[in-house]
């Protein structure tokens, strides 16, 4: 087994950009590497992202923190576990962590949904990435369509509020995503690649 990396953060905050970025280096550095995210491309996910980020369909959120769950059982079964099984770095675009912000900020106790999500197990290294709600809200404007979470920044102050007392709680490295994409991907890479010198030294090529 190599490296499982999750990426975390509201809404708007980079995660797609960061990770991309830091991939290309990876691979250039010669490891092998495989991103992915969550909804995962998975039947579940694929409903959940086609139905109800859109919001066509209304779900009481803890019925939503089962689907996330679901999701997330299949997404590893099928992909992480895999990828991290044949050598790779595996980096997901949100995982447990996704679910305890998003949901826990809708009213869903957070002990219970680490139960359900207690099927899965947790990432080498979780890092979030934060940024003020000021920067969020311009960077989220700049899309047009916004997803069914995208639309409330009091909900999204509330999810950012948890990330980073999980943060504080759990040890996780907080990255400054309002400065610079080179910059935010550089701390990004520098935290996998210290964990990654230790775990996946076959795993280079």
């Amino acid at each position: 087994m190599c490296l499982f990396v999750d990426v975390e953060g509201i809404d708007g905050v980079g995660k797609s950009t960061v990770i991309r970025r830091v991939a290309d280096v990876l691979k250039g550095l010669g490891y092998m590497v495989l991103v992915t995210s969550e909804p995962s491309d998975g039947a579940v996910g694929r409903f959940i992202r086609g139905n109800v980020l859109t919001g066509e369909v209304e779900v009481e959120p803890s019925a939503l923190a089962l689907l996330f769950a679901a999701d997330r059982i299949i997404h590893f079964n099928t992909v992480i576990k895999p990828g991290l099984r044949d050598g790779f770095i595996v980096i997901t675009e949100r995982y447990i962590e996704s679910s305890v912000a998003y949901q826990g900020a809708q009213g869903v106790p957070i002990d219970w949904i680490l139960r359900v999500n207690s099927m899965v197990p947790e990432p080498d290294l979780v890092i979030i990435l934060n940024a003020p709600l000021a920067v969020i809200r311009e960077r989220l404007t700049s899309r047009g369509t916004l997803e069914y979470f995208e639309r409330s920044l009091n909900l999204l102050m509330r999810v950012q509020e948890i990330y980073l007392r999980r943060a504080e709680e759990r040890g996780y490295p907080i990255i400054d995503a309002s400065r610079p994409i080179g910059s935010v991907a550089g701390d990004v890479l520098t935290l996998i690649e210290d964990k990654a010198s230790g775990k996946c030294k076959g795993s280079r090529h």
